[in-house]
């Protein structure tokens, strides 16, 4: 800066000189000069003319080109030959030894040119309510704190109304100095606010022992300071908030190219919240999906953080609650404080009194381009997130939902394997498949497993005498029968034709017993009513128990089968337990 400053000083010196001497009508020094060293003082002149204005042009191509260098580098990263090929961005540039170089120039730089005691900066924590340190210079033993809270007479405030202030010694009291370990003797006291985008960030503190060591130029100097700190830290946050989009970026890459298709649902949503726990600060993260029952609720299947409220297999009301808009509308949701939105609850009707959770953010999760659920994080403080939270959210929603779309195609297509098409029950190949799952894990852990067969008795006269159509009914009807007189936790399946079967866990014998005559009873009962057929059904049940009947699959359905065919040579409609042959 100086040597360009020189030139431009020697230039101008020089064409008034030349001026003077040869162009000036009034110059007397000139008249006895000889025409010869007149022309060429002229020529000299003229040179130093064409010589100040390309040094101007040249100047100007430098200023505008370093312009196109800065716009390039804050648009589109520099590409470094030797980084390795990845996803994202790279930049030749460390964020973080960036900065702190140049905290550190800055701090030199102001300590050394106002002769300042102390000079330190520190930024704001909002969340916290404090400030902290980033980097001084200082001549006092007494050294400024690492934090310290936002109280006092100046900086309780100082970050809702930040302006340029100037104390001296008579104005200052224990207050002002608070982010001293022990306050020093102090004459001036000056603060500079540090500002981004119009936003406090935090600010430059200098104090000198003098009374009167600087005026409003030394502030001006500051101010223009801490300007330009202010579009050098925008610049590295710029810089960092890349690279953790390409960080964020890379890990849904990887849970959308790593997760297996038959994982179950719960571990996925809980990889899924690791990422989101990565790059999101919240208190309790819910997911959750649509009942299927009812469309005006959806049920929570994964919560993260709290979970002293509603937990997974709650219901959350939907109309006038924080998940419409992202249910009913699919749209994003920002709430920068509760108990100023326009919802009228949370989860659940009243629920905003008793919760102690002040903002959210959401974004719905669109499978098969119809809205399936949600994510919505929340906060216990208010303005906790941002657009920006909204947009990074979308992204995560965007591949998570592809991820889950593909995980229900692929169920799908699992359950027309392993589901009869006609009963809705599973078929014979995933009933064996999940009986030997049975047996595997009660050899592992203990337990018992009770294998009932049921067959209808004289179901061949249904399709004789009313028709195919007729025998789907009695079929259909039989298995809701079924279905309906065992636990949720038991498997009922189609064995084959007008065959049956079910599996009981860790039932006793007794227990076995009256689950078999309940569905004798309600098969007895039950009147199948289709056009002309108005039939009564019975059926015949027998049953094995692992491992005292068997020791392996084969062996326990063949003890169950001969129970039940033993059930039908004494007259069907009743239950027999397998008895070994002595």
């Amino acid at each position: 800066m100086s040597s360009m400053k020189s030139t431009w000083l020697v230039s101008i010196i020089l064409v008034i000189v030349l001026f003077l001497f040869t162009v000036y009508p009034g110059v007397e020094v000139l008249e006895n000069v000889p025409g010869p060293f007149q022309i060429a003082f002229r020529v000299l002149f003229f040179i130093a003319i064409f010589s100040l204005l390309i040094f101007l042009l040249t100047e100007m191509h430098i200023w505008r080109r370093r312009f196109i260098e800065l716009s390039s580098s804050d648009a589109e990263p520099r590409k470094d030959n030797n980084t390795h090929a990845s996803v994202g961005l790279h930049y030749n540039v460390d964020p973080k030894k960036h900065y702190q170089l140049l905290t550190r120039q800055l701090i030199d730089i102001i300590y050394a040119s106002l002769m300042a005691q102390t000079v330190v900066i520190y930024l704001f924590n909002r969340r916290e309510n404090t400030y902290i340190r980033q980097e001084y210079s200082s001549s006092h033993e007494s050294l400024p704190t690492d934090t310290f809270s936002a109280d006092g007479e100046i900086f309780k405030e100082y970050h809702l109304y930040p302006k340029a202030v100037l104390y001296q010694s008579n104005q200052i009291s224990p207050d002002h100095l608070i982010y001293y370990q022990t306050p020093p003797k102090v004459g001036t006291l000056m603060l500079i606010p540090i500002l981004v985008n119009k936003s406090f960030v935090g600010f430059i503190g200098l104090d000198s022992i003098d009374k009167q060591a600087w005026g409003a130029e030394d502030i001006d100097l500051v101010n223009s300071f801490a300007e330009l700190y202010a579009i050098a830290i925008l610049q590295i946050d710029i810089i960092d908030q890349q690279e953790t989009y390409t960080h964020f970026f890379r890990d849904l890459c990887r849970l959308n190219t790593k997760i297996s298709l038959g994982i179950e649902p719960h571990e996925l949503y809980k990889q899924a919240a690791a990422i989101l726990k990565k790059y999101f600060t919240f208190d309790k993260l819910t997911f959750a999906f649509f009942n299927e029952k009812d469309t005006q609720k959806v049920v929570i299947e994964y919560v993260e953080g709290s979970e002293a409220d509603y937990t997974i297999g709650h219901e959350i009301t939907v109309k006038k609650g924080v998940w419409e808009p992202i249910i009913n509308s699919g749209k994003p949701v920002l709430i920068n404080d509760y108990d100023k939105s326009e919802i009228e609850f949370r989860f659940q009707p009243d629920d905003l009194k008793i919760i102690p959770f002040r903002s959210a953010v959401g974004t719905p999760f669109i499978t098969r381009s119809t809205v399936s659920g949600g994510v919505l994080l929340e906060s216990y403080r208010s303005h906790s997130y941002t657009k920006d939270d909204i947009n990074t959210l979308k992204l995560f929603s965007k591949n998570f939902s592809a991820i889950f779309n593909r995980l229900m195609v692929y169920q799908s297509m699992k359950d027309l394997a392993m589901i009869d098409g006609l009963t809705n029950l599973y078929n014979h190949r995933a009933f064996k498949d999940l009986l030997q799952v049975e047996i595997e894990r009660s050899r592992r852990y203990g337990g018992t497993i009770t294998l009932l067969i049921l067959d209808l008795d004289n179901f061949k006269r249904i399709n004789d005498t009313y028709g195919h159509l007729h025998g789907d009914y009695v079929l259909k009807k039989s298995a809701k029968l079924i279905r309906s007189s065992v636990r949720t936790i038991d498997t009922v399946a189609r064995y084959g034709g007008e065959e049956f079967a079910v599996i009981l866990i860790n039932a006793d014998k007794n227990d076995c017993i009256k689950t078999a005559e309940r569905i004798c009873s309600n098969m007895r009962n039950f009147l199948f009513n289709k056009g002309r057929m108005t039939e009564r059904m019975t059926i015949s049940i027998g049953i094995s128990r692992y491992p005292g009947d068997g020791g392996d699959m084969q062996t326990i359905i063949s003890s169950a089968d001969r129970a039940m065919y033993k059930a039908k040579r004494a007259g069907g409609n009743q239950v027999v337990m397998y008895e070994h042959e002595s």
